[in-house]
């Protein structure tokens, strides 16, 4: 009897309106519900969004970003110029693969991992007593000096990032969980 039943759909589900919610008829035959996809890429989108805001100041004025790098007192001056001119470029090139969909793992683990860089520089700076500007967004010294709502700030940006691994894990199980068959 119950053999007979594989394959038949019941019948509260025969008259349900799938036509008239978008997305309704994936829905039903999945484990990822269309809001999660909905939900990765507004994630995707402000998560990239804020990497690249946050490059182009530094790209267009390399030498205050590199001032305000060379303020965190954490790498040799000698290396300053190197990572003042890369990184907002890193920036840019994960927010633009954020943003695309493009190696999304890879994409979100960068992300994750210079945020949470970023917030170890603050909370550094902060607890040695530096009173500098953050750079983060701009690079002019005259916007306002760093402290501890800085790092809030960068905070919310890293909880949904870091949220968002749930999120892809539930839509898109990653590389090295894929099972490969022979």
């Amino acid at each position: 009897m119950i053999n007979n039943l594989q394959g038949v759909t019941p019948r509260c589900m025969d008259n349900a309106p799938s036509d008239l919610i978008p997305g309704m008829d994936r829905m039903k035959g999945s484990l990822n519900p269309a809001w999660m996809e909905w939900l990765w890429r507004l994630l995707r989108l402000v998560l990239g969004g804020i990497f690249i805001y946050a490059s182009i100041d530094k790209i267009l004025h390399p030498a205050q970003f590199a001032e305000s790098f060379l303020n965190y007192k954490i790498l040799p001056r000698q290396m300053v110029n190197f990572f003042a001119l890369t990184l907002p470029w890193v920036e840019v090139i994960v927010g633009i693969f954020l943003i695309v969909g493009i190696f999304e793992w890879a994409s979100l683990t960068l992300f994750n991992g210079l945020m949470i860089v970023f917030m170890t520089a603050i909370a550094t700076a902060l607890m040695r007593g530096l009173n500098i500007d953050c750079g983060c967004f701009t690079s002019d010294p005259d916007v306002g000096k760093m402290n501890w709502f800085t790092f809030l700030r960068d905070s919310t940006m890293f909880i949904p990032g870091v949220g968002a691994y749930f999120l892809l894990f539930r839509l898109r199980r990653p590389p090295i969980f894929k099972q490969k068959h022979p």
